[in-house]
Parts: C-alpha cells; sequence; structure tokens
C-alpha cells in the first residue's frame, strides 16, 4: 500500500474529540450508526469502511489507536501494517502498542481491543507521522522476529531487503545487527539475529517468502527470483517454475495481465519448463497439499531446457521510507 492510499484512509478517521456540541450532523450519524467506532473517539463511515481490504481495515485499526493516545506507540505487527514490513496475514488481528514507561496501564484503564506489550521503545526508535507513532521499520522487523517466530521473522527482514542490491542490503543488515547488539539481553534477541542470518534480498512478496520457507522445512531447496531469457520466475527447482499469484500482479486489469500471463507461460513451457501456480489462499488453507502438489509436479517427466536460468540480481533502490535517518542517508533514501 503506497503513502498516497495511506493519506486517503486517513482522511477517513474522523475524531470527535474535534466535533463540537453544535455539529448535529456527526451526532446524528454516530447516533444512526452511520459512523463505525474503532476506538473510544475515532471513527470510519461505516459504508466505506465495508467497501475497503481487512489490510487497509487493520491499517486504520492501528491508526485509530495510535491517535487515541498521545503516549501510545505502535509495535510489532501493528507498526508494521502502518510502516509497510511485511505481515503474514494469517496472524490473529489486533493492535500491539507499547508506553513509554514500558509498561502496561492498569487493567481498568486498558482499552479493549488493544494488546499492550511489556518493552521500552526509545525515541529515536519511533516516527510520527501524521499523530501516528511506531517504531520504525527495522525495530519492527526485530520486534517481530524476537516475538513471533522464524517465519514472521524471516518475512519482516525480507520485506526490508526486498528489491535492495547486495550492497544496500549489508547495509540494512548492519544497522539491523548494530540494534540488536543495543537490545543486547532482551527477550528473543537471539531469534531475531538467527532470522536475520537466513534473510535474502530476493523475494518481492510476503508469500514467496512464506512458501520458499515451507518449501525448505520439507527439505525442498529452491532459488527465488530467476531470469529465464526475458521473465523473472519467483521460485524455481529444477525444470518446475513455482508462480505465486498474488493481487499485485493484475495491476494492469485482469484481461491484460491474463493475455501477458499465457503468452509468457507458452514461452517457458517451449523452453522445456513445468510450471506451477499457487495462491495465497491456498497457502494459508493447506500448506501440506501445496508442498505435495510441488512434489508431484518433480515427479512429472523433463524435457531438454532451451534456456538456462540465472539468478536475478536486484539494483535497487530500496522502497521502504521508514529506516532510520543514519541509514536513510546513507541508502540515498
Amino acid at each position: 500500500m503506497d503513502g498516497a492510499r495511506k493519506n486517503e484512509l486517513l482522511e477517513m478517521l474522523v475524531d470527535v474529540r474535534r466535533v463540537t456540541a453544535h455539529d448535529i450532523t456527526t451526532h446524528s450519524r454516530i447516533r444512526s450508526g452511520q459512523l463505525q467506532q474503532l476506538t473510544k473517539s475515532l471513527y470510519v463511515d461505516a459504508a466505506e469502511w465495508k467497501t475497503l481490504e481487512p489490510y487497509e481495515q487493520e491499517f486504520l485499526r492501528c491508526c485509530a489507536a495510535s491517535r487515541q493516545s498521545i503516549k501510545a506507540v505502535l509495535v510489532g505487527f501493528s507498526a508494521a501494517r502502518v510502516c509497510g514490513v511485511w505481515v503474514h496475514y494469517d496472524t490473529k488481528p489486533g493492535v500491539q502498542v507499547a508506553l513509554p514507561s514500558g509498561k502496561p496501564p492498569s487493567a481498568k484503564a486498558q482499552s479493549p481491543g488493544i494488546e499492550y506489550k511489556r518493552m521500552a521503545v526509545p525515541d529515536e526508535d519511533v516516527f510520527d507521522r501524521a499523530g501516528v507513532r511506531f517504531t520504525n521499520a527495522i525495530r519492527t522487523a526485530i520486534d517481530i522476529a524476537r516475538s513471533a517466530g522464524e517465519r514472521s521473522g524471516i518475512i519482516a527482514f525480507e520485506s526490508l531487503l526486498t528489491r535492495c542490491s547486495d550492497s544496500e542490503a549489508d547495509l540494512i543488515r548492519e544497522e539491523c545487527a548494530a540494534m540488536m547488539q543495543r537490545m543486547r539481553g532482551t527477550k528473543g534477541i537471539g531469534k531475531a539475529r538467527h532470522a536475520l542470518a537466513k534473510a535474502t534480498n530476493r523475494s518481492e512478496s510476503t508469500y514467496e517468502t512464506l512458501l520458499r520457507l515451507i518449501l525448505e522445512e520439507h527439505g525442498i531447496t529452491c532459488h527465488a527470483q530467476v531470469l529465464i531469457g526475458p521473465y523473472r520466475v519467483d521460485l524455481i527447482i529444477g525444470d518446475l517454475i513455482i508462480e505465486v499469484d498474488g493481487w499485485g500482479k493484475m495491476k494492469e486489469g485482469p484481461e491484460e495481465a491474463y493475455a501477458k500471463q499465457i503468452a509468457r507461460e507458452n514461452w517457458l513451457k517451449e523452453q522445456g519448463f513445468k510450471i506451477l501456480r499457487v495462491t495465497p489462499r491456498e497457502i494459508n488453507r493447506n500448506e501440506v497439499a501445496v508442498v505435495r502438489r510441488v512434489l508431484d509436479a518433480l515427479e512429472e517427466d523433463s524435457r531438454t531446457l532451451r534456456e538456462v536460468p540465472r539468478l536475478y540480481q536486484p539494483k535497487g533502490p530500496s522502497r521502504q521510507e521508514f529506516f532510520p535517518g543514519v541509514l536513510a542517508k546513507r541508502l540515498g533514501i
């Protein structure tokens, strides 16, 4: 989700603390249910809310929770939804925040639907955009990696490295390592180091990374982002190409995307490659079944390849806009 879309969504928020007693229209819309309540004071048009994608609704829930409190900082998965760090959306919904004290408020003072994390977040790790406070991309990825398991951690770190050249990726890894050194002794920091060591700059989506990790867990080694003639493919194992079909591939419109997809697949098949298409929904629903499909495809007869696959070398620059200031300057962002 780009910055322009995020701004459009933020414009939808209605803060009743700024609504005067004389604003009869707004108060009437609240009473009639035309405004959907997100927090004690933040609302959004109920009809527009229903048209939003689930990830857009999560973005607004998180932003509303941050604007509700002048002290709370979005952390973990909630910060990720704001700063663009990849999240496997099979994770439970909810808003994660931390307070400057590092301690959660009393049970009586807690707001429903908000998970208060016991962690200290220094100001240097925080961005403030349009009244929404959240941890920067590096801190966000580290927090996810140390608390949510290896898969989620690698996915988060690979979102920092995506499309970066090898030299840019090295700079980002250095910044991650430096922050983890500052956080040494924090629970789960060893898990974060382990996840960073496994992260690559050759993935372009959450589900490309997730599928690769699933296959590796089942002993299947694959290469990501490989060039074959004029085309770049998501994953490849020998002569088997695996494409992860997300909505991003339909940006041009279904008809244009479908026509290009057919031409692309026909050419790749003519070069001797087999093609398997997988959707995020399939991966979420039954990853074992997806692995079985891959194994079945690998057992099919192979043909002589006319085109030799080559590893794709990302050239950068990074599209992440919420790196710490010093790192952003070193990357030329």
